[in-house]
């Protein structure tokens, strides 16, 4: 192995000048620009997906169990107590929802009224108090403390007009909460339907392990009647993540094409150094060098290539995702996209994987120069023509 060792290093940093070196540089560059990428890439889907993960737990039921039929649950108080029994639940709170027209200064928009716990700063007084999202407030030109109308409408009860304070506005980070959302709490929603108490439509479901949720949706469903289904979020928000997952893996393909062409440079690199030392091989198996070890050797060589290529393209893509988190680079317009900054979340398993894949894709490359210099014969350039 030490001769091998040898070999290689006076091979590949002598000072003689080739075509070797060049082609050497090139495939480095490729493969240094390839992982760097895939790295970035794999990074911007995870942060991308992580990012509409985080914010749909923290505006999204856990789990909603709700009447098949959308009516109002009337035992719900005894129905929660039965569920905060159950094994990773921590919290159960009723919930109802309804289409509104609001009214502000500026604009009239359609909405969705909702329940939600306001904090007690936010009741000053006495009347009906709701929030507002931050797009749909900086819309109808509302803020904290101005006065606006709301026009509900809900079968059998026809057109009401009402009027509201607006204690506070929210912003969630995702654009269709912060821009169709209206929050008031649970006796306020009765008030304004008129009725004597509060009957949820949903019951919003809190769980302390979000990843066993389709376990605690399992167990609702056994604790439950027939006439309820149980969702959990993972179920409801299962198209988005596997588009995003389709989408990751779509994007490490194509992107892996680039490692591909680094590759093919190191073959072609080792191919020229079997040309261009042909004489050298020679006179090595001239002195009993065997054929295994210039297999080894221009193996090592490839592999040598290939592991400046992985640690300097790992190096490089890790310290821009640093700093493009630091600088905040990737905004991006809120009504396309739902939220308006995506972090690059590296792992350690995707850098992981890359530099597996990019190493054995390098290791097979070398398979083909070494064993056509294992083929050269004895003093074969040495013949007398």
């Amino acid at each position: 192995m030490l001769l091998e060792l040898k070999l290689v290093s006076r091979s590949l940093f002598s000072r003689r000048r080739s075509l070797v070196k060049f082609t050497s540089a090139v495939a480095v560059a490729g493969l240094v620009a390839g992982v760097a990428s895939l790295i970035i890439a794999q990074a911007l889907a995870r942060g991308f997906q992580g990012e509409m993960q985080d914010k749909l737990l923290a505006n999204t039921p856990h789990v909603a169990v709700f009447r098949g039929d959308g009516a109002d649950i009337d035992d719900w108080r005894l129905l929660a107590d039965e569920l905060k029994a159950i094994e990773n639940v921590e919290n159960v709170t009723g919930f109802a929802s309804e289409s509104i027209f609001l009214v502000g200064p500026t604009f009239s928009n359609q909405a969705v009224l909702s329940t939600f716990d306001l904090p007690d700063w936010e009741r000053d007084g006495d009347g009906i108090f709701v929030s507002v999202g931050s797009e749909l407030a900086e819309r109808s030109g509302l803020q904290a403390g101005s006065i606006a109308e709301i026009v509900m409408l809900r079968d059998g009860l026809g057109a009401r007009l009402l009027r509201v304070t607006v204690s506070g506005v929210f912003r969630t980070g995702l654009f269709d909460f912060d821009s169709t959302s209206v929050r008031v709490s649970a006796a306020d929603f009765a008030k304004l339907y008129g009725e004597p108490q509060f009957l949820p439509r949903s019951l919003n479901i809190a769980v302390k392990d979000v990843y066993r949720s389709d376990e605690t949706a399992r167990l609702i469903r056994e604790k439950t009647r027939e006439e309820f289904r149980v969702v959990d979020w993972q179920e409801a928000n299962r198209p988005l993540f596997a588009a995003l997952s389709l989408e990751k893996k779509v994007a490490f393909a194509i992107i892996l094409l680039i490692i591909l062409i680094a590759v093919l440079n190191i073959t072609t690199t080792l191919e020229l150094l079997v040309v261009e030392r042909r004489s050298d091989i020679a006179v090595l198996r001239t002195c009993g060098a065997k054929a295994k070890s210039l297999v080894l050797m221009f193996v090592l060589e490839g592999l040598l290539l290939g592991t400046i290529g992985i640690l300097g393209g790992t190096i490089l893509g890790l310290s821009l995702c640093w700093a493009a988190n630091a600088s905040r680079l990737i905004s991006l317009p809120a009504d396309v996209y739902s939220i308006a900054y995506v972090p690059l979340r590296s792992a350690a398993t995707d850098v992981l994987i890359i530099a597996a894949v990019a190493f054995a894709l390098c290791l097979t490359a070398t398979f083909y120069p070494a064993f056509a210099a294992s083929r050269i014969k004895p003093m074969e350039n040495f013949r007398i023509q």
